[in-house]
Parts: C-alpha cells; structure tokens; sequence
C-alpha cells in the first residue's frame, strides 16, 4: 500500500481524500494516514483523523513511512506554500499538489489532475481560471485569427480557445516546425485551420484576412528574446513594429471587429531594443482606435510566462539536469510570473471587455529570480551544494527590475477579477503620423545601423534607455 499524507483539511482536501476512497483502482492501493492542519479546532477531515499542525510533517512522515503528501490548499499564498516544501525539504517522499480553486469550481478535483509540485506553485496568488460561460458573448460564433500560433502562448490560446463556442480559430504563424505541432496536438477539424504566413508579408497577410474574414485577430507573433534583439534590432524592428502595423491595418480593411496585440512589461520605460519596439507597437494599436471605426484596438501587457520559450523556467530546469551551475544574472533582479495557461486566459478576457485600452493581470508581488532558482534546485531533489548558482550579471538590454505600468497610468478594475485596465494617457498618432513613423522605421531598419535605429526609437520614445 502507498500511505498518503494530507496537508490541509479543508474543502480541497475532503474532495481529495473522498476521490481517493471513492475510485475503484486507488481506494485498493492508497492508504490515507491522516491529515495536517494548523487550524487548533479541527480533528477530523472526511471521517479521518487531522493528526497534527504542519510543521510536525517531518516526525509524521518517518513515524508512519509515508510515501506521498499531496498539499490540498488552492488557494494558499506563495509564502504557505514555501514554508510548507519547506518543512519536506530533504525527506525522501513524492509531493503532489491539487489544482487551482477555479479548475475545483470548474470541474472538481480528480485523481488526474493531482500532480507534482512545479514552478507555477510558487506564483504568490490564485491562478486566472477561464470563466468560460463569461466569455460566450464575446466568441460565440466568431472567427478567430491568431498569429504567433505555433509559440508556446500562442499554442496555449488555441487551447483556451476552443473551449469557446467559436465558429473558426485560424493559426498563422511563420515557424511551420511550430505549426506542425500544433496541428499535431490539436487535430485541425470544422473549426481549426492553420496558414504559414509572415506578418511582415503584406501580400500574404492580405490574402489570408480576405479568405477567413476573422471577426476577432490575436497579434501574437513578435521577437521577444533581449539579447539577441540587442544584436539585430533591425528584425525586432520589421517584426515588432512594421507586423503589427501591417495586421492592424488588415484587421481594419477586412472588417474586423476586435484587435488585441500582446505586449510586454519590458515596454515599460524600455532599457532594450525589443521593448521599445513593443512599446512602440502599443502606441501604433492604440492609435488605431477612433470613433467612426467599427474595429476595437486593444493591447494586453504580460511579465514574464513561466515555462514559454525564452524564460528562465526551461533554462534552469536544463541546467539542473546537466549538473548545474544554474545561472542567475544578479542575486537582486525580480521579475512579475504569470503561468502559459494564465495568460492565455488573460488575453481571451480581455477581448471580451468592451472598451479598448491596455489591459494588465493583477500580478501580486513579484519574485526574486535567485528565490525562484533556489525553489526549483529543491523541487528537484538537490540543494546548492550539488548544483551551485552562479550570478553572471545583467545582459544588454536588461533591467534589475520590470514595471507593468508606467508613472501616468493607474490600474482600473474591469468586470473580471485581477484584469485591470490602464486609465487612458497614452500618445496617440493620427494615419499621417502613423504613416510617416513606418516609413522611418523601415529606412531604419533596412540600414542595419543600431545607432540609426536607436535614433528613431528615441525620436518617439524620448524615455528608451534613459533610465
């Protein structure tokens, strides 16, 4: 028999321990030993004893050789959650971890969705859930173009996607390694479909929104990598800010009726090529937007997405594997985390808000990147004396610490929970201006000058690397 140990007897853990009792093959091959609580009044949880507080799991788990403690607290906050590993760290037990809150309101909790303890764990908040039947309105029979498809959000969003009654969900992407494995996992069917496009390609670009006519457009697709942005701000420059501007203006001519770019906290007073052409990005959406246009213009700004391609989740978790050194820039940088799923959710939300504007998660406190890399070296089984952590200090391009705002723009609730919306404040361009700054951009661009580059993107972010 495998014992089992639970921590928390709470409603989680009532539906976990009567899951487990309840199913036919691990009522026959679990035992539950009994449950962890601090709560002083409590004794019992499901019929089964609450033997003692939390911290007491070390003596519990020799006494009773325990082989898995699942926690069962889904609402708990990063610093429970922290004392609690913890308290395990060093023993020699599997630790599993239920799901959020919103997937137990959305689907209870199930044996299958039990599992290991990850970096998302660590997050300090409740996960964003989808809210499905909120979103109906806003998706229900709609066509829906993505581009950026085969990145790891942009894959994420399909997911999320059709779980929505949507009529059509196009996948545009320029990777076709990407977009294979898209199709791959998703199986294209009556209301999936897939084009290999480049956003810089006006001509493609225009054949595909003529031939779909997307009622909704997600612009995915960017470069997000700062140092190698920091070396060929020419392709941050046709990607960032002439793609966005020519699926824009598709979405405009085709008659669309909802346009959401996805930018970045690094847009924020923006230390690095990439930012500041995200940010300009953001000014161009924005400008988009005007009274007599049927289409809405809207941005969604992220931190960073733990486990997507280009984050330090994937980085240390190699390095772990390879022996270490795990590698941490500077012992004081912190970065807001939000999960693959999470911002999927967000970005779905926010097309359902009926005012355009910029849209940001309520990211509670941000993490040091040391802590995260101390966390995940424990999660692993070892400590820092078999994999070190080596800081290596900042990139080009880098900053110690990101913001989600700038100074002008204060944070309004929307109808969602944590989605808040930036009070307007941001510089809007009119379609001569517009114009002009992309004929800039692209003279600029096709020089292969960082300094001439550099130079426009100061001319209109006065604030690019001042800080």
């Amino acid at each position: 028999m495998i014992k089992v140990l639970i921590i928390g007897a709470g409603a989680a853990g009532e539906m976990v321990a009567n899951e487990i009792r309840s199913h036919r093959y691990f009522a026959k091959k679990w035992e539950i030993i009994g449950f962890l609580d601090d709560h002083p009044s409590k004794r019992e949880c499901a019929g089964i004893p609450i033997i003692a507080q939390i911290d007491a799991a070390p003596e519990v788990i020799r006494a009773q050789s325990v082989d898995r403690v699942i926690i069962a607290i889904p609402s708990a906050a990063r610093n429970v959650i922290e004392r609690i590993l913890s308290v395990l760290s060093g023993l020699s037990v599997q630790i599993q971890i239920v799901p959020g809150i919103f997937d137990i309101i959305e689907g209870n909790v199930r044996i299958s969705q039990i599992r290991d303890i990850q970096p998302v764990d660590l997050l300090g908040r409740e996960e964003v859930g989808l809210e499905a039947e909120r979103l109906i309105p806003a998706f229900e029979g709609k066509t829906v173009l993505v581009t950026g498809a085969g990145g790891s959000i942009g894959s994420e969003i399909f997911r999320e996607l059709l779980k929505l009654p949507v009529k059509n969900a196009i996948a545009f992407g320029r990777g076709e390694n990407s977009i294979f494995e898209l199709i791959s996992s998703l199986k294209p069917g009556e209301r999936f479909s897939y084009v290999i496009g480049d956003v810089r390609d006006t001509v493609k670009l225009r054949r595909e929104f003529t031939r779909w006519k997307p009622d909704i457009v997600i612009h995915a697709a960017a470069h997000k990598h700062v140092p190698l942005m920091e070396e060929h701000p020419d392709e941050a420059v046709r990607n960032n800010i002439i793609g966005t501007y020519n699926t824009a203006r598709m979405a405009l001519e085709c008659g669309a009726q909802r346009f959401l770019m996805i930018s970045t906290d690094k847009a924020v007073y923006p230390s690095s090529f990439m930012g500041a052409t995200k940010r300009i990005a953001e000014l161009l959406t924005l400008s988009m937007n005007s009274p007599s246009r049927p289409v809405r213009f809207s941005v969604v700004r992220f931190g960073n997405v733990l486990a997507s391609r280009g984050s330090v989740v994937p980085l240390f978790l190699k390095q772990i594997e390879s022996g270490g050194p795990v590698t941490v820039t500077d012992p004081e940088m912190t970065r807001y985390f939000m999960s693959i799923p999470e911002a999927a959710r967000l970005v779905l939300k926010s097309i359902a808000v009926s005012d355009p504007g910029i849209f940001v998660l309520e990211m509670g406190t941000a993490l040091r990147i040391l802590d995260l890399a101390r966390k995940m070296i424990s999660l692993s089984g070892y400590d820092e004396t078999v994999i070190p952590i080596v800081f290596t200090g900042l990139r080009k391009g880098e900053k110690l610490n990101e913001e989600l705002s700038y100074k002008f723009e204060e944070p309004r609730p929307t109808e969602f929970d944590k989605l808040r919306m930036l009070t307007d404040g941001e510089p809007v361009y009119s379609a001569d201006q517009i114009e002009s700054m992309i004929a800039e951009f692209s003279d600029a661009a096709a020089s292969f000058s960082k300094e001439k580059i550099r130079e426009t993107l100061k001319k209109y972010l006065p604030e690019f690397g001042s800080l």
